[in-house]
Parts: C-alpha cells; structure tokens; sequence
C-alpha cells in the first residue's frame, strides 16, 4: 500500500507547477487525506490492500489531479476564459447565421467541440473542458430527438400492419438508444462530480436550451417535415448562447466559489426568461416557475450525486 501510494504521490509531484512550499503542502494533504480514506474502507470491511487500492484509484490520474490543484492555487488565465467562452460563441453562430439546416456546416462544428473536448480530456480537463464537453453532450439530445421521431414514424406503421423488417429495426434501436443515452449522462456527471459538482453543472448548462429548441422546431415541423428554419428560435437560441459565452468566461476566471454559484445562477435565471419569452410570450409565472424549478433541479443535480457519496477531493 505504501509503495502505491508513494509511487502515485510521487508522479503527482513531477506534474505540479507550484512553488515547492505550495507543493509540499498539496502532497501532505492529499496523502493525509487517502490515509482517512482507506481507514473509512477498511470499516467498511475492505481489506487493507483493496481499500488502499480503492481510495487511490478515485483520485484519477496523477497528472489531471496535478491540474486541479495548479488551477485551485493560481488565478485561472483569460486565455482559459476565452477557450471556454469560445464554445458557445461557435454554437451561437451556427444559429445565429441559420447555418445548422446545411449537413456540412453541423458536422464541421460537431467535429470541431468534439476534437477540442477531446484535447480537454487528455489535457487533464482544464477549466475551459466542461463547456466544451457539455455542447458534446448536447449530440445525445439531437440524436435523442431523431430516435424519437424514428419511433413515432416506426409506432405508427407497426400499429397498422404496414411495416417492413427494417422499420421494426428502427424501432428495436431506437427503444435501446434513450438507456443508453441516459447510462453516458449519467457516466458523465458522475465523472464531472469527482472534481467538482459546479463543473459538472456547467456542462450540463448547453443541453437545456438546445432541448427546448429541439422541441419547438419540432412543433413546427423542423426536420421533420422539412420546414427547417424557425428564425425567432434561431435569434433566441443564438442570444442564449452568446450570454452563455459570457457567463462562462466570468465564471472560468473567478475562484471565489461562491460567486461562481451566482453567476451560474445568473445566467441561469436569464436562460428561462429569455427562452420562455421567445417561444412562449403566454406563458404564466407558475408555468415560468415551474420551469425555474425544473432547470434548476437539473443544475444541482450534480451537486446531489456528490453528497449521495461521489468520491470529490477539493484542494484547498
């Protein structure tokens, strides 16, 4: 056990950018810190190896954690503000142009926050990752929405009697997709937790008005029937964004957490009112409530799986 841990606090030293008092004060932590662990496991009836193994392995990989602590003792760069503001500009303009109805322009974008989120993770996940990683996301949802409409057209035909092997595959497929979708969100936040509940919230931020957006176009028959373009979704999709990119550059940029909560509140806030507006000038102040209470249950969810016994290590 000691070896282990030795070996991986070793490696995590080679990886921190710090001032050596800052990291030693870091090793001595975290190494207090798997000790209290492994004594928790071992009551819990783990033996000693097992436990040591267990409380060494929720900490990730030595050179991301390494990234955390960097980034909990140092002012976070505009550059990183800027990264992160950067995704939501380039989904903002993909609407704001009314581009998104054009194949080539959605699956240059979706490469793009792709590759990009991918950089992220092998980077360590700095903090610009959880914008980039949640417009990812955000690919569960358009898949989502073709599922359910592969399912309303296959439920449709199997229900008369006039349907091919094909359809009934469709149907089969499109039934697994949403577990499976699910099971990948899930994943996500549970991963996004370990770090921190408020990064795993901001990467939940873009699938809200996205899914609203998917649900109104499909109202007006969208991709549908081929009536692709609904410019007041679009122009407020493409506002939501754009405030979006600034949220997430001020809260990038500030430490207090504390005031990361208000300003994801904030926008949050701004999020449903201006979304609600856009698509739905009749809406009641319950039904608004109600839709307040809804994001932001969905906004703290992350929040709860870290209480509910998410391992989380948060460097002073």
């Amino acid at each position: 056990m000691a070896a282990h841990l030795q070996s991986y606090l070793a490696e995590l030293r080679s990886h921190l950018d710090l001032a050596p008092e800052a990291s030693a004060d870091v090793v001595r932590e975290l190494e207090a810190h798997v000790e209290d662990a492994i004594l928790d496991l071992e009551a819990g009836g783990l033996p000693a190896d097992a436990a040591a193994d267990r409380a060494i392995d929720r900490l990730g990989r030595p050179r991301a954690l390494a990234r955390q602590y960097v980034q909990a003792y140092t002012t976070t760069s505009w550059h990183d503000a800027a990264m992160a503001a950067a995704a939501f500009l380039l989904v903002g303009a993909l609407y704001a142009t009314h581009l998104w109805p054009w194949p080539p322009a959605v699956a240059g974008v979706a490469v793009v926050v792709v590759a990009v989120t991918l950089v992220g993770l092998w980077q360590g996940r700095p903090t610009w990752f959880y914008a980039w990683a949640g417009l990812a996301l955000t690919l569960l949802s358009f898949c989502g929405y073709f599922a359910f409409v592969l399912l309303d057209g296959s439920a449709d035909a199997i229900g008369q009697a006039h349907f091919r092997p094909v359809q009934m595959l469709g149907f089969g497929g499109g039934v697994l997709y949403f577990p499976l979708a699910l099971s990948i969100l899930a994943s996500c936040i549970r991963a996004a937790s370990r770090r921190d509940w408020l990064d795993a919230s901001l990467m939940l931020t873009p699938s809200v008005p996205v899914a609203v957006w998917l649900f109104v176009l499909h109202q007006n028959g969208g991709i549908r029937d081929g009536s692709v373009v609904v410019p007041e979704a679009d122009s407020a999709l493409a506002a939501t964004f754009l405030s979006m990119a600034v949220a997430a550059a001020i809260f990038v940029r500030l430490r207090s957490r504390t005031m990361k909560l208000a300003t994801m509140l904030a926008a949050s806030v701004f999020v449903v009112i201006a979304v609600s507006s856009a698509y739905d000038p009749d809406l009641t102040f319950s039904s608004l409530t109600g839709r307040s209470v809804l994001l932001l249950a969905l906004l703290f969810s992350p929040a709860l799986v870290e209480k509910l016994g998410v391992p989380t290590l948060k460097p002073r």
